[in-house]
């Protein structure tokens, strides 16, 4: 065996996976199997992604068990002038007379090998190939049976988003590599961008290491941008699982773009891009049909078109990338949650309490408008009710006075005037005794009148009224009554005038009752814009707070009279230490 033979049967041995995945659950069948023939190795961006998503979907879609083995052709170090003996001999081995339910291989290398050798290993396995470009199918190699799962690749798009997003742009740097298949792309690139060289400026970094790539995008001038397609670069350093794209994100002075969906989120700005969960996902359903034995008659060949774009918000903030400018049905991935999707709940709580408490707000403003209302309406009542009262109290005192005090005058004249009526000291005890209860019940209607309605508050005004009902209740109740009432107007409002008289006589009148006073004072005064009432006693007094307990009329009455003018009452008392009414009621002021 030559030196090179048994370079690349180490090569193989060592790098090639073909450890047999543990089926789930213990059986005793046979289970079907896998081969997974890999252009780069099993961890190799960006073919990563699509066999991670292949071995969950056939696993989740077989209801049988499954056994996939790994293979791998190491591409990026084997050239097309290799022997591909040792590897031929090593799947024949493994697999021994027994060959493989189905073969999946996975990017364009792989694909290549095996049409060109599967009639050496096993030519009647059905085929699915898949991760490759459309430019890489070629259907006259293909048998009935076989499956492609293809990707169209339009170079042109990827260099319009880019334009499209950042109009500004006069120079992309494109990170390529050196594989045969990087510098297949290379040249396919060089021909279909030929067309944007009077609008932008094209390099291609593929003779450079990453270092270098590295050290290029950090100077990289302004109104630049960089497009990512890195597998190996020109040292022949495989870059895997993102690696590379990382060192150039962190270095880069100008936003990077890529076409592949797991660079999306790490720093790549956005725009169409394929999805390698969705070639993984019909990859693993078309080995599934050929597991089952669905064999069609000829090859069947899906092309999968660049997603609709998406972009990266972060990026977008970063290079203060307008929105308006993103094309059509575009989605915006990354962005901060708002205040309301971040607080949703918090805030729908918040706007409940508040509806809640605003409801519960109107309904008690609601119900205290209706009972201002009803308060309202019973003060009006209750006005009325007084102005009606004092309307028949007046009525009352003047047909006392103007009737029936006359017509007991005139009994008492008549009974004087009988025979043997006269008063002389010669008149009996009988005759005395009708003509003084006539003249007693003359004076006691007159009282009574006066009581209901003293005509001399109408004729002669408040103080005057007031000194006259001072002097009656001295006289009953043998107390002494001071009063001052002097400086006051000649004519007062008549609603004042009867108010402070009313609460003046009720004053008095509880002072007979109650008070067992000595002396009485009485003021009158004008302050505040109104006239003060002030009466007080040197009686036995009381207890303020009874008069919460066991309420009286007369207060009540009082009080009434002096709210419905808008006054104030207080009343100060102790017991032993007399009491004080002060009753101020405002003067309205007379038009001009």
């Amino acid at each position: 065996m030559s030196l090179r033979d048994l370079r690349l049967w180490t090569a193989a041995l060592v790098l090639a996976n073909v450890a047999l995945s543990t089926p789930l659950g213990a059986t005793a069948t046979e289970p079907k199997r896998v081969l997974l023939l890999h252009s780069f190795g099993r961890d190799f961006a960006p073919y990563d992604a699509i066999v991670a998503a292949f071995r969950t979907e056939v696993a989740k879609g077989s209801s049988e068990h499954l056994a996939v083995y790994d293979a791998t052709l190491d591409a990026e170090q084997v050239s097309e002038s290799d022997d591909p003996q040792p590897l031929l001999e090593l799947l024949r081995h493994r697999f021994g007379s027994a060959p493989p339910d189905v073969v999946v291989t996975i990017g364009p290398p792989a694909a290549a090998f095996y049409l060109q050798n599967r009639d050496k290993v096993f030519p009647g396995t059905p085929l699915v190939i898949s991760a490759l470009d459309e430019r890489f199918v070629h259907k006259s190699a293909l048998r009935a049976g076989d499956a492609v799962v293809a990707l169209h690749q339009h170079l042109p798009g990827l260099i319009d988003n880019i334009l499209r997003v950042l109009p500004d742009t006069q120079t992309i740097e494109v990170v390529i590599g050196d594989t045969a298949l990087e510098r297949f792309w290379l040249g396919e690139s060089r021909r279909e961008l030929a067309h944007f060289a009077n609008r932008v400026n094209i390099e291609w970094l593929n003779n450079l290491s990453l270092e270098q790539m590295r050290q290029r995008v950090a100077a990289l001038p302004p109104h630049s941008a960089v497009l990512y397609t890195l597998m190996v670069d020109a040292a022949g350093v495989p870059q895997q699982r993102g690696l590379a794209f990382a060192t150039l994100f962190e270095a880069s002075a100008a936003p990077i773009f890529s076409l592949y969906e797991t660079e999306l989120g790490h720093g790549v700005v956005g725009g169409p891009y394929h999805s390698q969960q969705r070639v993984g996902a019909l990859t693993a359903a078309a080995a599934l049909r050929a597991l089952s034995g669905q064999i069609a008659a000829d090859p069947a060949i899906q092309l999968i078109d660049y997603e609709p774009p998406v972009y990266d918000w972060r990026e977008l903030k970063r290079w203060h990338i307008d929105p308006s400018r993103l094309p059509a049905g575009s989605a915006i991935r990354f962005q901060p949650p708002s205040l309301w999707d971040e607080h949703r709940v918090l805030i729908m709580t918040a706007i409940a309490i508040f509806v809640l408490q605003a409801a519960l707000s109107i309904g008690l403003v609601w119900q205290r408008i209706r009972r201002r209302r009803a308060e309202g309406e019973a003060q009006a009542l209750s006005g009325r009710l007084i102005t009606a009262h004092e309307d028949e109290r007046r009525w009352l005192a003047r047909e006392l006075h103007d009737d029936f005090t006359q017509r007991v005058a005139i009994l008492a004249i008549d009974a004087a005037q009988l025979p043997g009526g006269d008063l002389s000291p010669s008149a009996t005890d009988t005759d005395c005794s009708v003509y003084g209860r006539l003249v007693q019940l003359g004076e006691d209607i007159h009282n009574l009148s006066y009581r209901l309605h003293p005509s001399v508050l109408d004729e002669l005004g408040l103080v005057e009224a007031l000194k006259a009902e001072c002097d009656r209740v001295a006289r009953s109740e043998a107390v002494r009554v001071d009063i001052e009432a002097d400086r006051l107007p000649q004519s007062l409002p008549k609603e004042v005038t009867l108010c402070i008289y009313r609460v003046a006589q009720e004053a008095l009148r509880n002072i007979g009752r109650h008070a067992k006073a000595s002396m009485v004072k009485l003021s009158l005064a004008l302050t505040d814009g109104g006239l003060l009432l002030a009466v007080s006693d040197n009686g036995t007094g009381f207890e303020p707070g009874t008069l919460t307990h066991r309420p009286s009329l007369g207060h009540a009455s009082m009080r009434e009279r002096i709210r419905l003018l808008k006054g104030k009452l207080d009343i100060q008392s102790s017991p032993g230490g007399g009491t004080t009414i002060r009753a101020w009621v405002p003067i309205p002021e007379k038009p001009p």
